[in-house]
């Protein structure tokens, strides 16, 4: 990692990507970067290539459930209002679902791809 330069400032629509392949985002935003990733082909790769990427680190290191006082400390810590209800709990599996949504956001963007590349009727010739 030395030998690379790391973007300090890097692109929102990176930042985005990334955010939801590690599963960061609270509901509303990962809602909207789905359906976002479903009408736009370039965004899907972007998260495609992300979820490649992430996908060793994944591999690398298991779930690990966080204890529930953490939470609450750690949203006033990161200056956030607090939030009623159960602590979000660690998925098992997430490995297994993380690699197959990154599979299926690849195929859809190829078959995006294929499909805008591909002639209609009366077109050819």
């Amino acid at each position: 990692m030395r030998d690379q330069e790391i973007d300090r400032d890097p692109p929102p629509t990176d930042v985005l990507a990334a955010e939801y392949v590690l599963g960061v985002l609270d509901d509303s935003q990962r809602l909207q970067t789905r359906l976002r990733i479903g009408r736009d082909p370039a965004f899907a790769r972007l998260v495609a290539d992300w979820a490649s990427r992430l996908a060793p680190l994944d591999e690398e290191f298991a779930d690990e459930p966080v204890p529930a006082h953490v939470w609450p400390r750690l949203r006033t810590r990161l200056g956030w209002s607090p939030v009623e209800g159960r602590a979000p709990v660690a998925s098992t599996g997430s490995g297994f679902w993380k690699a197959s949504a990154a599979a299926g956001f690849a195929a859809a963007a190829v078959l995006a791809v294929v499909a805008l590349q591909r002639p209609g009727p009366g077109e050819i010739g």
